[in-house]
């Protein structure tokens, strides 16, 4: 690793880490086998990178005087280095500290989700254009970015009422995934109903947030706009505006213990992406540092 993201501490070993509350970030450059355009697996990288275009001070935070301390654990590959990510849960847990990761396409949430620490009281939250419910994307592959959250519904016998998946506004998806949503298999928030309702989408979102003491959140870049994220491989319209999906988080992230940004697929001469995505880190952090 060249570079760390800024303001970030570089961490070689795990047992370097002793600091309690603190953010643990890593990369995860990693996609599976994939329906559409692929280039994800190169963000973490070039994020880091183009944070140190930034000064990472703002009118309301500054990374350098926070109450916490940012660490940046390098790029881990899901496969072969599983018994490294069920360790940086484990540390996690010892020092009441929030994981923050870069993917990589979205099948690198079932790699570091299934080896986390899951009860009754631990939802799941997922901002996306599409639904990711799929039994197999494509036609028989199992695992990839279109069946991550039925595979770990699977995996961790998740209930109905511990997942919310906040966007799903595409025209792209299959019909046996909105059969899914309909069939209330999780719940659902769509775009539509944050653009026409955002007061009462909030109150759904603070409402689910009432039955849990952890969420573990993630965010596939594609439930922006296509128009401020112009390169991904899977840009849709009529998603939410940056703005919006500041408020969403605010209301989310205090009960936060984990994120990741996934699917930042960007060209060499468009940097729009990578710079919208480390602004979003910024924004995590100052809400994690106020809470």
């Amino acid at each position: 690793m060249k570079n760390t993201f800024l303001g970030f501490y570089k961490i070689r070993e795990l047992s370097e880490l002793i600091d309690s509350n603190a953010v643990l970030l890593f990369g995860v450059p990693f996609e599976r086998l994939k329906a559409t355009l692929g280039g994800s697996k190169k963000a973490p990288k070039t994020i880091r990178k183009q944070s140190l275009e930034f000064s990472g001070v703002s009118l309301t935070f500054d990374v350098t005087k926070s109450k916490r301390n940012f660490f940046d654990l390098g790029d881990i590959h899901p496969i072969n280095e599983r018994e490294k990510l069920k360790a940086i849960w484990e540390k996690a847990e010892e020092l009441n500290s929030e994981i923050l990761v870069l993917g990589g396409d979205h099948s690198i949430t079932y790699d570091t989700l299934s080896v986390a620490p899951w009860d009754e009281k631990t939802g799941l939250i997922w901002l996306d254009a599409h639904a990711d419910l799929a039994d197999e994307y494509p036609p028989g592959i199992f695992q990839s970015h279109g069946t991550v959250f039925t595979n770990l519904k699977n995996q961790r016998n998740l209930r109905a009422d511990q997942l919310l998946l906040i966007g799903g506004h595409s025209y792209t998806q299959m019909s046996a995934e909105h059969e899914k949503i309909r069939n209330k298999e999780v719940n659902f928030i769509p775009i539509r109903k944050i653009h026409e309702e955002k007061s009462n989408s909030m109150e759904l979102i603070s409402n689910f947030l009432d039955n849990f003491d952890r969420i573990y959140m993630s965010i596939d870049l594609d439930v922006i706009d296509q128009a401020f994220v112009p390169t991904l491989a899977t840009a849709e319209p009529f998603g939410l505006t940056p703005a919006v999906l500041q408020e969403i988080l605010r209301v989310i992230l205090p009960k936060t213990k984990y994120v990741d940004i996934v699917e930042a697929r960007h060209y060499r001469n468009n940097r729009i992406v990578p710079n919208l995505v480390v602004g979003l880190i910024f924004y995590i952090l100052e809400i994690w540092d106020l809470n």
